[in-house]
C-alpha cells in the first residue's frame, strides 16, 4: 500500500500541470478564428477608407443602421452625418491599434484603440484624441458591416473620477 501511495505521489507532483505541445481547439472555436481574421482585415479597410474618403468602401462596410455613439450610450453620429464628416476632417494621423475581434453567430464585437489627429476643415479646429473603441459587427449574406460604433476618448482625469472617457 506504502508503494502505491508513494507511486501515486510521485506521478502527482511529476506531472506537469499544464499540457505538453499543442492543443487542438474544438472545430466551432476554429472557426470563430477564421471570422476574426476577417474582421481584423475589415476593420483595417475601414481605417484605410476613411483616410482615402472612399465612400464606396465605407458605403459597403457600414450597416444601413450604423451609428457613432458615446461610451455612455449618446448617439453622436447618425450613419449619414458620420459619412458626411469623413469629408470635412483632414486627417494627419488615423491609427488603430491592438485590434481584438470576437465572433458570436452572426454578430462579433471588435475593440480597438488609437489616435485621431487632424482638423476640420469647416472651422479649421486642430483635434488630437487616443480613443478607445467597441465596435458590433453583423454578418448577413456572408458579409460582414459594422452596425455601431461606441467610442471614448480617453481623458487625463484622475483613476478616481467615475468614467476615464471625455465623450
Amino acid at each position: 500500500m506504502k508503494q502505491l501511495l508513494a507511486v501515486f505521489l510521485g506521478l502527482l507532483f511529476y506531472a506537469p500541470l499544464e499540457p505538453q505541445g499543442p492543443v487542438s481547439q474544438p472545430a466551432t472555436q476554429a472557426g470563430m478564428d477564421t471570422a476574426a481574421a476577417e474582421l481584423v482585415k475589415l476593420t483595417h479597410a475601414w481605417t484605410e477608407a476613411a483616410i482615402a474618403k472612399d465612400h464606396a468602401k465605407l458605403e459597403a462596410l457600414l450597416a444601413p443602421e450604423f451609428a457613432l455613439y458615446g461610451w455612455n450610450g449618446e448617439l453622436l453620429a447618425p450613419r449619414r452625418d458620420w459619412l458626411d464628416n469623413v469629408d470635412h476632417i483632414q486627417v494627419k494621423e488615423l491609427t488603430v491599434v491592438d485590434i481584438s475581434a470576437r465572433a458570436y453567430g452572426e454578430f462579433a464585437v471588435v475593440t480597438s484603440h488609437g489616435t485621431w489627429a487632424g482638423a476640420d476643415d469647416r472651422d479649421g479646429r486642430p483635434f488630437n484624441f487616443h480613443v478607445v473603441m467597441v465596435d458590433t459587427w453583423r454578418r448577413a449574406n456572408r458579409r460582414w458591416q459594422v452596425v455601431a460604433r461606441n467610442s471614448c476618448r480617453l481623458s487625463s482625469a484622475p483613476a478616481s473620477s467615475a468614467s476615464p472617457c471625455n465623450g
